[in-house]
């Protein structure tokens, strides 16, 4: 395809695979509930948005993956112990960076594999010896069992590593975290550090995108993907998704998070996600204009740094300009003016910004504002201004991006410390998972911490997530913290309780919101915590051992 093609999110009614046939190198990817994937040429995407058919576009966003003794510190070994679950019967999705699929933690006895499915969406399809473009995505390649199986005990295929090389750095991060969610501990002595679902099978999409990101459609692509096949299995399955970002209004208003929230209560289906390493980040600031008409947030902006954004959502009932000062003593104001993007230079620096509008899914109005230098953006005290003019709620929320993109060296002077779990945990309907350390059983600092900017109750519970030993490529082990590993905890015991529940008969209906009301109570106390639920702890520390009590 030519390279100025664009991906964007579209929620759309009637027939649009028209569109492919009017508009030249363009294709739409039509999924659950009436959303849509389309890639276009940019010259076309303001064309696409006037259609009838088309209700809203979204540009498509990066998703970081959240990365920085859990067992028995979840009580999956007491609860194993008294009903003898394994996962057997339920599907366990991995939507993440890929896998070691040589890894004996992901192979019965008999050296088969335990993925039922594995896309890899960047794939090419014309150099591979097995697979196929799966129905429906027209990209990537599909693996079945069967696949990997001939691949696995073919000794002169396996060693072309016709998949995707497992030495790739970029699978770490993907096979930690389905080993923490449904590894069997093989390549460990006595098992010691297996998973918690050992006999699920998984369904995995190794997701397309750079070294440490994936965009927000081909999550989106990948969620549809693993729903089909479980409802062509008749089997329910558990997601896990452990990546995030800071780009929207944490209100659960985007496209990307109504479509998770949509897809969660299709099938027998529990979707499982990570709240976010920014607990202690220092990259969210809120500010109350209804205290003082001129406010500065100072910002530290750490040397090296080429590229910053900062996104600002404000009520769109309250009117005020803003400025910008620079550690120089140089200035610029702007205000809202339309809805043009606007150029300043500024101590060397190119600062571009875009006073958005409220749109259609959510009232909130973002203001958008990128440093971008050819070298690096000056260094020290940044100061973003705002002068009141007519305030009457006065609440402002500001984000800088995660750790995975600025840093530590960048941040505010003046942080606040809550709402800085990152998208897309604050999706409606999903089990948003923070970390605690289960040596002291304090709240992990680095985890993010709730509530959403509505209101809503995140995180959902606490897993452990510090100094876990987890799968690494190479039928290796390796110790890894942050909330990517506290997901796929409750990840694996969701596949568990489905087990006890659907597939042994005893609750037909233990999965969505159903099952997330059990995990949410289900929990043991914080250290230090006394009323619950509370902005770091969600609900408590979970206990799967509770949830049959």
């Amino acid at each position: 395809m030519p390279d100025n093609i664009v991906t964007v999110i579209a929620k759309y009614y009637g027939d649009i695979k028209w569109i492919e046939d009017r508009y030249n190198d363009t294709t739409v990817t039509e999924l659950f509930s009436r959303y849509a994937i389309i890639r276009t040429p940019y010259e076309y995407v303001e064309e696409l948005s006037d259609l009838d058919e088309i209700i809203y576009v979204e540009p498509s966003e990066e998703f970081y993956f959240n990365l920085e003794a859990g067992r028995a510190a979840a009580c999956v070994d007491q609860f194993q112990g008294e009903t003898g679950l394994t996962g057997n019967g339920v599907l366990v999705a991995i939507i993440d960076s890929g896998i070691d699929y040589t890894h004996a933690d992901f192979r019965n006895e008999d050296g088969n594999t335990r993925i039922r499915f594995l896309w890899d969406q960047s794939a090419d399809i014309g150099s591979f010896l097995y697979g196929r473009v799966p129905a429906g995505y027209g990209r990537g390649i599909e693996y079945a069992s069967e696949d990997i199986d001939a691949i696995l005990n073919d000794s002169e295929i396996s060693s072309q590593n016709v998949i995707y090389s497992v030495s790739d750095a970029r699978i770490k991060h993907g096979t930690a975290v389905a080993g923490v969610a449904a590894g069997n501990g093989r390549a460990s002595v006595s098992r010691r550090y297996r998973g918690v679902a050992t006999e699920s099978e998984l369904i995995v999409v190794k997701l397309a995108g750079q070294a440490d990101f994936a965009f927000s459609t081909d999550i989106m692509e990948a969620l549809d993907y693993c729903i089909r096949k479980a409802i062509e299995l008749n089997m329910p399955i558990a997601v896990n998704l452990s990546l995030g970002n800071n780009n929207g209004a944490h209100d659960g208003s985007s496209l990307f998070e109504q479509y998770i929230s949509d897809v969660a209560r299709i099938w027998k289906t529990s979707v499982v996600i990570a709240v976010g390493n920014e607990g202690e980040s220092r990259h969210h600031a809120r500010v109350d204009l209804s205290e003082e008409q001129t406010q500065c947030v100072e910002i530290a902006i750490g040397e090296r740094e080429s590229t910053l954004t900062l996104r600002t959502w404000k009520s769109f009932q309250d009117d005020f300009s803003m400025y910008i000062d620079a550690p120089d003593g140089n200035r610029i104001f702007f205000g809202e003016d339309g809805d043009a993007a606007k150029e300043f230079i500024l101590s060397g620096s190119r600062i571009n910004v875009l006073w958005g509008q409220p749109v259609p899914y959510t009232a909130a109005q973002e203001i958008f504002i990128r440093w971008q230098s050819d070298t690096a953006i000056k260094s020290g005290i940044w100061c973003v201004g705002f002068v009141s003019e007519n305030i009457r709620y006065g609440i402002v929320n500001m984000w800088l991006p995660t750790v995975a993109v600025a840093g530590l060296s960048t941040g505010f002077l003046k942080p606040y410390a809550y709402t800085t779990l990152t998208i897309p945990s604050t999706a409606n309907g999903v089990i948003a998972v923070g970390a605690y350390n289960s040596a002291n059983g304090t709240v992990a600092s680095f985890s993010g911490r709730g509530n959403t900017s509505d209101g809503r109750t995140r995180p959902s519970v606490l897993a452990p997530g510090v100094d876990i030993m987890c799968p690494a490529p190479g039928n290796r082990y390796l110790s890894n913290t942050g909330t990517s590993i506290a997901a796929p905890f409750v990840t694996g015991s969701a596949a568990l309780l489905m087990e006890w529940g659907i597939v042994k008969g005893n609750d037909a209906e233990l999965y969505g919101q159903r099952l997330k009301a059990f995990v949410e109570k289900s929990t043991l106390p914080v250290q230090g915590i006394d009323s619950y639920p509370d902005r770091r702890a969600g609900w408590g520390i979970f206990c799967l051992a509770e949830i049959l009590q």
